[in-house]
């Protein structure tokens, strides 16, 4: 029976972190490199695979002949080798992480790969292939904790978030955080998909108050947020480009 036990908490453990993996970003390791800007991709691209240890199908480049000119590090086709053409794919499908810095994001993790889809079409990235450029896989609860001084705040996705005194949903609600005046800035310390936070709640957004910040500023709360959802997007939202 004990047994038992120890092998379905097991079993639940690795769920729970599981899901917290599956989605996330795909971002340089280091980025002060211009040549990876304005979307983040290396210099050759990333190779596309149809599945998991499947066929290499393509590339998501920049290196085609059409794209020219000094746009041109905002524009990432796929080259598409059993038919060969070459698409561009349109920021929308981007995730903007800063003033005029896109990622590229995933949405699943199987065998060493990452699923990333445009246009209704699943694609895969090789994990080690990604790593081997000098990228890396970041999950969006780290990304949130380790970009809090590089992004203009953080605020809860509608209805709103509970901040609780515990990470779990049977603890005492602190506060219901709502709209741009709840500013959520995220710790490193974890709980699974919860995130130990600090709040300041003021009477309007900084970046539309003639108000001192002495004078905005209602009150500054602690507590603890799921800050990402069950499958590991993120319940909060930013001003990549300030204010």
């Amino acid at each position: 029976m004990i047994r038992s036990l120890i092998i379905l908490y097991l079993l639940s453990f690795n769920l729970t972190n599981g899901q917290e993996l599956q989605n996330g970003l795909i971002l340089p390791e280091q980025n002060e490199d211009e040549e990876i800007c304005c979307i983040y991709s290396p210099e050759n691209g990333f190779t596309v695979y149809d599945r998991p240890d499947g066929e290499k199908i393509g590339r998501l480049t920049r290196n085609v002949d059409q794209n020219v000119g000094d746009q041109s590090f905002y524009r990432i086709y796929f080259v598409n080798h059993r038919t060969k053409t070459e698409t561009q794919i349109g920021l929308e499908h981007f995730q903007e992480i800063a003033y005029e810095i896109w990622a590229l994001t995933y949405s699943e993790r199987k065998d060493g790969f990452v699923k990333i889809t445009y246009a209704n079409q699943d694609f895969w990235l090789k994990q080690s292939d990604i790593e081997n450029v000098g990228f890396e896989l970041v999950e969006w609860q780290s990304f949130l904790a380790d970009n809090v001084n590089n992004l203009l705040g953080y605020y809860a996705n509608d209805p709103g978030l509970n901040l609780r005194e515990k990470p779990n949903t049977d603890s005492g609600i602190i506060r219901t955080l709502k709209g741009d005046t709840n500013q959520i800035s995220p710790t490193n310390e974890h709980h699974g998909l919860w995130t130990k936070v600090k709040v300041i709640i003021s009477k309007e957004h900084p970046c539309a108050t003639d108000l001192t910040e002495e004078e905005n500023i209602i009150e500054e709360l602690e507590g603890w947020i799921k800050i990402v959802d069950d499958n590991g997007l993120p319940n909060l939202w930013y001003y990549s480009r300030g204010c």
